[in-house]
């Protein structure tokens, strides 16, 4: 089949149903460490024997960080992807995505092509308890707590002196998070920085016994591209990962006041405390 593309027509060897591209949330560029990404699938599709911690379809790699799904009948409008670093380097996250229909693909039916830009998924990962610092950053360790369990998938932000973001992390299945100071706001002569750090999680308490490992992560839904693509479909607050997600709550205590030495590690020898708002 020939199709008339941006740059003229071209014969499809496949067709693409979406591609993944792995971004590094602190330097914006692509993921260097190996992953593992997969669709959500019934049972009845997976390979045998099943993996009860990954109940996905890995997908096709194309390249460093990049991957991709080939249009097939098995493949549905809307999926669940599951992006992961068994290394621990990033936190994982969860994607609801929604495909273009197959016949948009196809010039028999009338229908105009659709860009491979407006078929991408962008996607931010937030660096996990492994992630390799480089010498001189300014972070905070340390975990996040309810009722002396940890709170899997919390999210913290760092407000600065200037009431302005100075960092952002995601908590994994532990409750461990890493925080990057990115943005101390104040006079490099000054040896620390003073941040809040408020904490939001799900207000409904975790499950317990399964054996997926991201039986309660959030699915964040990504609103399909347009044609062609805005700026705003390949880069926005919830691709970033720093959008609040449905079912996220405030914690009812105050924000965590810290003094962080600048181009150090602070690790935290107590747990920051997490508990919904009413």
């Amino acid at each position: 089949m020939t199709v008339n593309t941006e740059r003229g027509p071209a014969n499809v060897l496949h067709r693409l149903a979406l591609g993944v591209e792995a971004l590094d949330a602190l330097v914006d560029r692509l993921v260097v460490t190996p992953l593992r990404v997969g669709r959500q699938a019934p049972a009845r599709w997976l390979p045998s024997p099943v993996d009860p911690s990954w109940p996905c379809l890995d997908l096709e790699a194309a390249g460093s960080a990049r991957f991709k799904i080939r249009r097939l009948s098995s493949v549905p409008d809307n999926l669940v992807l599951r992006l992961d670093d068994p290394s621990r380097r990033y936190v994982p996250r969860r994607l609801e995505v929604h495909l273009w229909p197959a016949q948009a693909l196809d010039e028999t039916t009338g229908q105009p092509y659709v860009p491979v830009r407006s078929r991408l998924l962008r996607a931010w990962l937030w660096p996990g308890s492994a992630y390799p610092l480089p010498r001189g950053a300014t972070c905070v360790r340390g975990r996040v707590t309810r009722g002396g369990h940890p709170v899997r998938w919390a999210r913290l932000t760092a407000i600065g002196p200037t009431n302005g973001v100075a960092g952002r992390a995601h908590a994994d299945d532990r409750g461990e998070f890493l925080l990057v100071v990115t943005d101390p706001a104040q006079n490099p002569l000054q040896s620390n920085v003073d941040v809040d750090v408020v904490v939001r999680a799900p207000k409904v308490a975790d499950p317990v016994g399964s054996p997926d490992r991201y039986a309660d992560l959030v699915v964040e839904d990504v609103p399909r591209s347009t044609v062609p693509p805005t700026p705003a479909d390949l880069d926005n607050d919830v691709l970033r990962g720093i959008a609040v997600p449905v079912g996220y709550t405030t914690n009812i205590h105050a924000p965590r006041h810290l003094t962080v030495p600048v181009g150090a590690e602070l690790t935290l020898t107590d747990d920051i405390v997490f508990d919904p708002t009413p």
